[in-house]
């Protein structure tokens, strides 16, 4: 698989694509916590994955769109981002060692990517705010 020579309008249409759940949720991001944030990322990275299964991506395309989404997006440092990217790909791969529920947000976020495309607003509204529901967020 060749690699893309620019990632850039990608970059910019998966952070619109992200920066749209938090009107979807009626939330601005200047009042989520940090919890409701770290859970949209874990969703708005499952979102991503879909883009890139979507697109063909490679994994260290997915890997690098990943930093940039939790920078560009949720405001993350370029260290914080890589290491939770890092943990996002540690849970969302089989026989990963990351954590069981932000491999089941991933899973929802890739969902959510389906009900996003297709216009469902109000049934990723209800997917997002399940999470946040399960997770007292």
């Amino acid at each position: 698989m060749k690699p893309r020579d620019d990632l850039k309008p990608l970059r910019s249409d998966v952070a619109s694509m992200a920066n749209e759940l938090f009107s979807i949720v009626g939330i601005p991001f200047e009042q989520t916590t940090e919890l409701q944030r770290q859970l949209l990322a874990s969703f708005g990275f499952g979102m991503l994955f879909a883009v890139g299964q979507i697109e063909k991506l490679s994994p260290p395309e997915v890997d690098a769109l990943a930093i940039m989404l939790l920078m560009d997006v949720f405001k993350y440092s370029p260290q914080q981002a890589g290491e939770f990217t890092e943990l996002l790909i540690n849970s969302s791969s089989s026989g990963g060692s990351g954590d069981a529920t932000i491999k089941a947000i991933i899973h929802r976020g890739i969902d959510g990517h389906r009900q996003w495309q297709a216009k469902q607003v109000l049934e990723l509204r209800s997917n997002i705010k399940e999470i946040f529901a399960a997770t007292g967020a």
